[in-house]
C-alpha cells in the first residue's frame, strides 16, 4: 500500500498518531533519534578531526559523511518495512518517533521556571542543553530571548516541517528530512570547527526548512495575530535571517509582544551579528517565555483541530458518496 493510499484509507489513524505524540511522548533517553544524534557526533569526530584542512576536503568529507549517515539508516528502515506484517502501522510508528518535540519543550519549561525563581546558574545550565549558544554570560533577558527563539524554531522544525513533508511525500521523505535536520544541528556551521564540514547538510536543510517556517507564520496569522505579524514581517531586515526564518520569528514577536534577534555568542566569546526583530516592542523576560510556551501549545492544539476537521471532512465525503 502506497503512502497516499494509506493516508486515504486510514486518516483517523494518522490523527491518533499525532495525538499520541502530544499526549504520550517517548522520553529522550529511550528515543531512537537520540542514538542517531550520538552516532552523528561520533561520525563527525572520526571524519572531521582537523578543521584546518583544505576547504574542498572539508566539504567533501561533510558530503560523504552526510551520505554515510543517511543512506544506511534509510535502507535499514525501508528493508524492515517489507518484513512487517502490518507495514502501515510500522510507518505510523516511525512518524510518531519523528515528532519528538516534547523533550525540548520540557527543557524550556524548566528553563522558564528557573528564570522565574531567579536561579540564573541553573537556568544557564538548562539552556546549554537546548541550544548551541554559550550560556555562561547570558543574563535573564538573554536566556528568555534565546529560549523563545529555540522553542519557536524547534516547533517549526520538528512538528510543522515533519507533518508537511509526510503529507506531501510519505513517511520515507519525512524520515529522510528529519534525519537531515538532526545532522544539520549536530554539525552546525555556527561552530567554527564545522564551518565547512557541516556546510553540505546546512545548505540542503536550509531550503527544506522553509515550509515549516512559513506554516508557523500562517498559523499565527490565523490563530493569533494576523495584522501584527504582517506588519513586523514587512519591517524586518533580511540580512542575517532568510525571509522564511524571519517570518517564523516575527510571528513569535507579534504573538508575545516582545523583540527577538540581536547578537548571539556561540563559542570563544565571539559575538555573531544578527538582525534585531520587532524593535518597537520591549525586550523579553521570563513572563514572555511563559507566554511563548502557552502560545506554542495553542498552536499545537490548533494543528490537531485542523487535522481533525480534515479527517472528519474526509469521512463525510465518503459517507455522502
Amino acid at each position: 500500500m502506497s503512502w497516499l493510499e494509506q493516508l486515504q484509507t486510514s486518516p483517523a489513524l494518522l490523527w491518533l498518531v499525532v495525538l499520541f505524540a502530544v499526549l504520550l511522548p517517548l522520553p529522550s533517553s529511550y528515543h531512537p533519534l537520540t542514538f542517531f544524534r550520538f552516532f552523528a557526533q561520533k561520525l563527525a569526530q572520526k571524519v572531521n578531526p582537523d578543521p584546518k584542512r583544505n576547504i574542498f576536503q572539508l566539504r567533501l568529507s561533510g558530503t560523504l559523511a552526510l551520505l554515510l549517515a543517511l543512506l544506511p539508516f534509510l535502507a535499514l528502515l525501508y528493508a524492515s518495512n517489507s518484513l512487517m506484517a502490518w507495514p502501515e502501522w510500522y510507518q505510523l510508528l516511525l512518524l510518531y518517533l519523528c515528532l519528538d518535540f516534547a523533550p525540548i519543550r520540557q527543557r524550556i519549561i524548566r528553563l522558564q521556571q528557573a528564570l522565574a525563581a531567579q536561579q540564573l546558574t541553573l537556568a544557564r545550565d538548562l539552556a546549554s542543553k537546548v541550544m548551541l549558544r554559550q550560556t555562561r554570560s547570558l543574563s535573564s533577558l538573554g536566556l528568555s530571548k534565546a529560549g523563545i527563539e529555540s522553542l519557536w524554531l524547534h516547533f517549526a522544525h520538528i512538528w510543522l516541517n515533519t507533518l508537511f513533508w509526510y503529507l506531501l511525500g510519505g513517511i520515507w521523505l519525512a524520515i529522510a528530512i528529519r534525519l537531515l535536520l538532526i545532522l544539520q544541528q549536530e554539525w552546525s556551521t555556527k561552530l567554527s570547527h564545522n564551518q565547512h564540514f557541516g556546510a553540505p547538510a546546512s545548505i540542503l536543510a536550509r531550503y527544506l526548512l522553509w515550509p515549516g517556517y512559513w506554516l508557523c507564520f500562517l498559523l499565527v496569522c490565523i490563530r493569533l495575530r494576523c495584522r501584527n505579524s504582517f506588519r513586523q514581517l514587512g519591517r524586518a531586515p533580511v540580512k542575517t535571517f532568510d525571509r522564511a526564518q524571519t517570518a517564523c520569528l516575527v510571528s513569535a514577536c507579534a504573538s508575545l509582544g516582545c523583540r527577538l534577534g540581536g547578537p548571539a555568542i556561540y563559542e570563544a566569546e565571539q559575538k555573531v551579528t544578527r538582525d534585531k526583530l520587532a524593535t518597537d516592542y520591549p525586550e523579553p523576560d521570563h513572563r514572555h517565555l511563559l507566554g511563548a510556551l502557552k502560545a506554542q501549545q495553542h498552536l499545537l492544539h490548533f494543528v490537531l483541530l485542523l487535522l481533525g476537521m480534515a479527517v472528519a471532512g474526509w469521512y463525510l465525503l465518503l459517507w455522502y458518496h
